[in-house]
C-alpha cells in the first residue's frame, strides 16, 4: 500500500520541476505585466549568436506553449520566428521556412507590419542557405518594398541576403550591381534614424553590412574583369583585420576570409609573380578553409545531437505533462500543493538571485569592454590617418617620375632636360628613401639593429648625402651650407655607412621639407679624441616652421608626431622615429632646439672607433692586366639593362647577361667568368639554390647578390648558399664601382700568390 503513495509523490516532484522549467523559460523570454507582455529577443539573440542553440530551442518551446495557452497572438508569431531562426542555424531549412510562414500567416491576420517585415526577412536567409533561388526571387521585391515602406534596417539586410545568392549562383554581374546599390544606399541613410524592427539595435551593424559589401563589389569586379591586375584594388582596400573581427563559428565566416586571401594569392601569382607573397597568402586561404572545414564538421554532429536532445526533451515534455493531467484528477491533498508551492517559490528566489548577480556581472564586464573598444578605436584612427599619409606620400613621387620622364621625352632642349633629370632624380632619390624608412621601421620595431661596420671617412658620408639631397633643396630655393672640422688625410673611421646616411638623410629632409626659405645647415664638429677613437658632433639646422615646446614628448614617435605639424605638412611620420632607433645602436641619443616659426636645430654626438683603410694598406702590385668578365643573372629586363649599363661604365669591365638560373650554371659551366651579379628573387630557380650548384663545380668564383631585400634574414640565406656579398638595389654608382673593383683586387692578388707558388 506504500508504492502508490511514493509513485504519487515521485509524479507529483516530477510535475513540479517541469513546470518550474517552464516557469524560468517563461520569465526568459516573454515577460507579462497588468496591461501587455514583452518578448525578449535580445536574450534570444545572444543564445543563438553564442550557438547556444538546444537552450534556444527549450525556451522557444515553452514561449509557444505559453503564448497558445493565454492566448497572445503576437507572443506567438514572435516564437515561431525565434524558432524558424534557430532551425535556420541548425542548417534545418524545410522546418524553418514552415515556422517562417507560421509566423507571417499569424502577423498578416494581425496587420502587424513589422512582424511581416522579420517573417520576410527569415524566409529569405531559408531560402539562400537552401539555395531554393526561384523561391528567393519572387519573395525579395515583395519584402524589399515593405521594409522601405517601414524604413527598417532590414531593407539592408535582405540586400545582404540577395548579394550572397548572386555570389553562390555565380551572378557576378548582378552581385556588382546588387553591392554598389548598397554601398551607395548605406552612406545616403542615417542609421540612427531607422526603424528598427526590434526593440534592440544590432551593434556596428552599418559598418558590418558596408564591409561585407565591399567584399563582394570586390569579388564581383575581379571575376567579371577576368581576373585583370587593375580590379584587384578594390580587394586591397578591404580592411582584412575588420572583415577577421567579424568570424563567428559560421562556415561562411571563415570562407569569406579563405576567398579574400585566396583572390590576393593569385594576384601576386599572376600578376605580380611575388611567390613570397603569393604563398603568404595562399597559407591564409588554406588555414581558413581548414577551420571551415573542420567547423563543417563539427557543426554536422552538434546539429544530429541537437536534434536527438531536442526529439528526446519533447518525448520527456509530453510525458511530464500527461503525468500533471493525471495528477492534477487524482491529487487534492493540500499540503503537497502547499509544499508545491514552497519549493516553486524557493526556485524562482534563487533563479532571481543569479539572475541579477549575473546581471550585475554583466555590466561591469561591458563597461570593461567598452573602455577597452574606446581606445582600440584610438589607436584605429591614429593608424588609419598614418595609412592615409603614407598613401599620399607614395603617390607624389610617383606621379613625379611618371609626369617628369613623359615631359624628358617630349623636350628638346638640353638644358631643359637637364632640369628634368635633377627633378626625376630627386623624386627617385625621395620615393627610396620613404620605402627604406617603411620597411626599416618594421624592422626595427622586431629586431635590434646591427651595425656593419667598416673604414671610411666621414667627409665622404656627408658629401654623398649632400648629393643625394642637394636637387630637393634646390628646387625650393633654399641654401645648402655644409661645415666638417679638418682632420688627418690618412685617418678613418669605422661605421655603418647605410645606417648612419640614413640618419643624416632623414633629418636633412626633415628640415628640407618644413623650410620654406632660408638654409640648410649642416655642421659636424670634433668634440673629444684619443689614440683609439674620436667623438665628434652633428648638427642640422633650418630655418623652418619649428615646434614647440608642448609637442616635444610625440616628435619622435612613428605615428603621433603629426600633431605637432601645420595643415600644409607632408611627410610619414616616420623619418625622426627611425633616426632615433638608429642612434640607439650607436648608443647615442637625440635632442632639439627649437623657436616656432624661426626654426629648429637637431643635435646628436658619436664616438667612433679610429681605423686604418683597406684602400691605404699595401696592395700586391698586378703581374698583368686583362678585362674581367662579369654574368648577370636576373630575370627582369630592365634590371638587365641597368645592371649591364652600369658595369660597362668601368674600365676593363665586360659582361653577359642571361634571365634563367639553370641557363646560367650550364653557362658558368662552359665558360670562365670572373664575377657574377646574382637575383635572389626568380621564379624558376631562385638565386639562392643557382648559387649552391655554382658551388658544387666551382667554389672560388665571386658571387655577389644584386636584390631589393635588406634583412638579416636574407643576409644568413645568402651567406649559407655560398654568396659573397650582397648588393641592395637602390645603390649609388660609385658604391656599386668600389665593390666591383675590390673583387678585381682580390682576383689580382690571388694571380699573384700562384705566380709565385709557380
Amino acid at each position: 500500500m506504500c508504492f502508490p503513495k511514493l509513485n504519487t509523490v515521485l509524479l507529483l516532484f516530477i510535475s513540479l520541476i517541469t513546470s518550474s522549467f517552464c516557469a524560468q523559460a517563461q520569465e526568459s523570454l516573454i515577460t507579462i505585466d497588468s496591461s501587455s507582455y514583452s518578448f525578449n529577443s535580445h536574450r534570444l539573440d545572444l543564445l543563438v549568436r553564442n550557438d547556444s542553440l538546444y537552450q534556444a530551442t527549450l525556451l522557444i518551446n515553452d514561449a509557444i506553449h505559453f503564448s497558445k495557452k493565454h492566448n497572445l497572438k503576437k507572443a506567438e508569431a514572435k516564437s515561431y520566428n525565434a524558432l524558424g531562426r534557430v532551425l535556420t542555424k541548425m542548417s534545418n531549412f524545410k522546418k524553418a521556412e514552415n515556422y517562417h510562414e507560421k509566423a507571417l500567416k499569424i502577423y498578416d491576420s494581425l496587420q502587424e507590419k513589422k512582424g511581416i517585415d522579420l517573417s520576410y526577412s527569415g524566409l529569405l536567409n531559408a531560402y539562400v542557405l537552401e539555395k531554393s533561388y526561384s523561391k528567393f526571387d519572387s519573395l525579395f521585391p515583395i519584402a524589399q518594398e515593405t521594409s522601405k515602406k517601414l524604413n527598417s534596417e532590414t531593407y539592408f539586410i535582405n540586400l545582404e541576403y540577395k548579394i550572397k545568392k548572386d555570389y553562390f549562383s555565380f551572378e557576378n554581374a548582378s552581385m556588382l550591381t546588387s553591392s554598389d546599390f548598397g554601398l551607395k544606399a548605406i552612406n545616403a541613410v542615417d542609421f540612427d534614424t531607422l526603424n528598427y524592427s526590434k526593440s534592440y539595435r544590432v551593434k556596428d551593424l552599418k559598418k558590418n553590412l558596408t564591409l561585407s559589401f565591399k567584399y563582394y563589389n570586390a569579388i564581383a569586379r575581379i571575376k567579371l574583369s577576368n581576373f585583370k591586375p587593375d580590379d584587384y584594388e578594390q580587394l586591397f582596400l578591404i580592411n582584412e583585420e575588420e572583415l577577421e573581427d567579424l568570424i563567428t563559428t559560421d562556415i561562411n565566416s571563415y570562407r569569406k576570409i579563405a576567398s579574400l586571401n585566396y583572390y590576393k594569392y593569385l594576384y601576386f601569382t599572376n600578376s605580380k609573380k611575388n611567390l613570397d607573397s603569393a604563398n603568404k597568402y595562399l597559407l591564409k586561404s588554406d588555414t581558413y578553409k581548414y577551420r571551415a572545414l573542420n567547423n563543417s564538421e563539427i557543426q554536422n554532429t552538434r546539429n544530429g545531437e541537437l536534434v536527438y536532445k531536442i526529439i528526446n526533451a519533447e518525448q520527456k515534455l509530453a510525458l511530464a505533462n500527461e503525468i500533471r493531467k493525471e495528477e492534477a484528477f487524482h491529487s487534492k491533498i493540500l499540503l503537497v500543493s502547499t509544499i508545491i508551492m514552497s519549493i516553486v517559490l524557493a526556485i524562482i528566489l534563487t533563479v532571481f538571485y543569479f539572475y541579477f548577480k549575473a546581471r550585475k556581472n554583466i555590466v561591469k564586464i561591458n563597461k570593461a569592454l567598452k573602455n577597452s573598444n574606446s581606445k582600440l578605436i584610438e589607436i584605429d584612427k591614429d593608424r588609419l590617418e598614418f595609412f592615409s599619409i603614407l598613401s599620399h606620400e607614395l603617390r607624389t613621387p610617383i606621379y613625379g617620375i611618371s609626369g617628369l620622364a613623359t615631359l624628358i621625352d617630349q623636350e628638346n632642349d638640353s638644358l631643359k632636360k637637364q632640369s628634368y633629370l635633377d627633378s626625376l632624380k630627386s623624386s627617385s632619390n625621395y620615393l627610396s628613401i620613404l620605402i627604406d624608412n617603411i620597411l626599416q621601421a618594421n624592422r626595427l620595431k622586431f629586431d635590434n639593429k646591427t651595425l656593419r661596420l667598416k673604414p671610411d671617412k666621414i667627409e665622404k658620408i656627408v658629401s654623398h648625402v649632400v648629393s643625394t639631397i642637394a636637387i630637393a633643396a634646390k628646387n625650393k630655393d633654399l641654401e645648402l651650407i655644409v661645415n666638417i672640422d679638418k682632420s688627418d688625410e690618412s685617418e678613418y673611421i669605422l661605421v655603418d655607412k647605410v645606417a648612419f646616411s640614413q640618419i643624416l638623410i632623414n633629418l636633412a629632409y626633415n628640415a628640407i621639407r618644413y623650410t620654406k626659405k632660408g638654409s640648410i645647415t649642416i655642421n659636424v664638429l670634433e668634440k673629444s679624441r684619443n689614440d683609439e677613437e674620436i667623438t665628434l658632433g652633428f648638427e642640422i639646422k633650418d630655418t623652418g616652421i619649428g615646434i614647440k615646446e608642448e609637442h616635444r614628448s610625440v616628435v619622435f614617435s612613428a605615428f603621433e608626431n603629426k600633431t605637432f605639424l601645420n595643415k600644409n605638412s607632408s611627410g610619414s611620420g616616420l623619418g625622426l622615429y627611425i633616426v632615433k632607433t638608429l642612434l640607439k645602436s650607436h648608443n647615442s641619443d637625440i635632442d632639439f632646439v627649437s623657436t616656432p616659426n624661426k626654426g629648429t636645430c637637431f643635435f646628436f654626438e658619436i664616438t667612433f672607433q679610429l681605423s686604418v683603410s683597406e684602400e691605404n694598406k699595401s696592395t700586391p702590385t698586378l703581374l698583368a692586366h686583362r678585362d674581367m668578365h662579369v654574368l648577370i643573372v636576373d630575370d627582369n629586363k630592365i634590371n638587365l639593362l641597368i645592371t649591364k649599363k652600369n658595369i660597362e661604365k668601368i674600365a676593363g669591365y665586360s659582361c653577359q647577361t642571361i634571365s634563367n638560373g639553370r641557363e646560367a650554371i650550364s653557362l658558368v659551366k662552359d665558360k670562365d667568368f670572373d664575377l657574377i651579379l646574382m637575383d635572389i628573387n626568380m621564379p624558376d630557380m631562385d638565386g639562392y639554390e643557382v648559387t649552391k650548384h655554382i658551388r658544387m663545380f666551382n667554389p672560388y668564383i665571386p658571387i655577389l647578390a644584386l636584390t631589393a631585400l635588406n634583412s638579416s634574414e636574407i643576409s644568413a640565406k645568402a651567406e649559407a648558399s655560398g654568396i659573397n656579398q650582397i648588393i641592395t638595389k637602390p645603390y649609388i654608382f660609385e658604391d656599386f664601382k668600389a665593390i666591383i673593383l675590390s673583387y678585381r683586387a682580390m682576383y689580382n692578388q690571388c694571380n699573384i700568390i700562384d705566380a709565385e707558388a709557380i
